[in-house]
């Protein structure tokens, strides 16, 4: 892409519309095109596992087979009718891997159980109280001989690339030989994690692999360097300080895209105490050094967080005040360059690249 600075919109299909399919999807393209946006990145669209399912339609992340498609979706040919139309529009699209872990039931199970992590001789997790899931051992040449073959088939579907869930987790070797053995013309965006993830992963001896050494295969990474700080100072519970100098101390080589929310977290307006917080928070992060990531809804301000284990739409309202804000930001966003942050706090006031915010 010729724009130095993109912007990503995240859909959960199941949660995108009422009908919750790829055609639903397909037809807000045009609205997606004229807001801005230059890649929409879908979470997992496979077939969900059933064995310890949470909720009653269950986590996209808890997936029973990569090559499938969940059938409440759509069929593989309404998926292609959504890429080729994305790529008509001039947008790219990008598809959500959990290569980190499956679901208890998920096809491998039986076809090659020696994909798994094992403890005490029994299939788990290495970390959290991920029911719904089971780790792969990732580790393996075989597993990941197997992980990367679900990348050409779905590159061969013609999506542009791929965000990895919990990618600090997995090892880099697999990114690796991906762009090894794909090129570099796909995308790869990853989820690290964040400083409080890290040093558990490390303190129990897991895959831990840091955001220096993933950006030698990535293209760009989250912001979880900064966003859990900003989520515990908006609820009262830290500092704005905390927020200002993790972003100043953010490693320069790395590509950051900025997010204020996503599937996992609390919605940004329902953390703001005033229309006028939520625009000022707005506009910081749209400033700052770095893409920008907008979570379906997000753009009209909608407070209510979509469940990820049940049908649970947005309903989109009219075009409002945060809606033409977001629009005029992404244009502003499209005709500057790529800026260092030039970041400094006084009295709860920030000041980034001569623009004063209060947050």
């Amino acid at each position: 892409m010729k724009k130095k600075n993109l912007v990503i919109y995240q859909i959960f299909v199941r949660n995108y519309s009422k009908e919750g399919t790829f055609k639903k999807v397909t037809e807000d393209l045009p609205r997606l095109k004229d807001l801005g946006i230059d890649i929409i990145y879908l979470t997992p669209i496979h077939e969900i596992g059933v064995e310890n399912r949470k909720g009653t339609w269950g986590s996209p992340y808890a997936i029973k087979d990569y090559f499938s498609i969940s059938p409440d979706l759509g069929t593989l040919s309404d998926f292609h009718e959504l890429v080729d139309k994305t790529h008509e529009l001039g947008m790219k699209i990008i598809l959500d891997m959990v290569f980190n872990h499956t679901s208890p039931d998920n096809v491998l199970i039986n076809l090659h159980p020696e994909y798994y992590f094992y403890k005490n001789g029994k299939r788990g997790n290495r970390v959290g109280d991920w029911t719904d899931i089971v780790d792969l051992d990732t580790l393996r040449d075989d597993t990941q001989e197997y992980l990367l073959s679900v990348l050409k088939y779905w590159l061969d579907q013609k999506v542009d690339g791929f965000r990895f869930d919990v990618a600090s987790t997995i090892p880099l070797s697999l990114f690796t030989k991906a762009r090894e053995r794909f090129g570099n013309d796909f995308i790869l965006y990853g989820e690290c994690v964040g400083e409080d993830f890290a040093k558990y992963l490390k303190s129990v001896d897991a895959v831990y692999v840091s955001d220096e050494d993933l950006m030698t295969a990535f293209n760009y990474l989250y912001n979880y360097n900064w966003v859990n700080d900003m989520i515990r100072y908006l609820k009262g519970e830290g500092k704005l300080e905390t927020v200002i100098n993790n972003i100043k101390n953010d490693e320069e080589k790395i590509i950051r895209v900025n997010c204020l929310e996503n599937h996992d977290k609390e919605r940004i307006a329902s953390l703001c105490k005033s229309q006028e917080q939520l625009e000022n928070w707005i506009k910081f992060y749209f400033n700052l050094k770095g893409h920008v990531f907008i979570y379906m809804g997000q753009e009209y301000g909608i407070k209510h967080k979509p469940e990820l284990f049940e049908k649970d739409p947005v309903i989109f309202p009219k075009e409002n005040e945060i809606y033409h804000l977001y629009k005029y930001l992404i244009k502003k966003k499209h005709d500057s360059s790529m800026i260092d942050n030039k970041l400094s706090i006084k009295d709860n006031v920030v000041t980034l690249n001569n623009s004063k915010y209060v947050l």
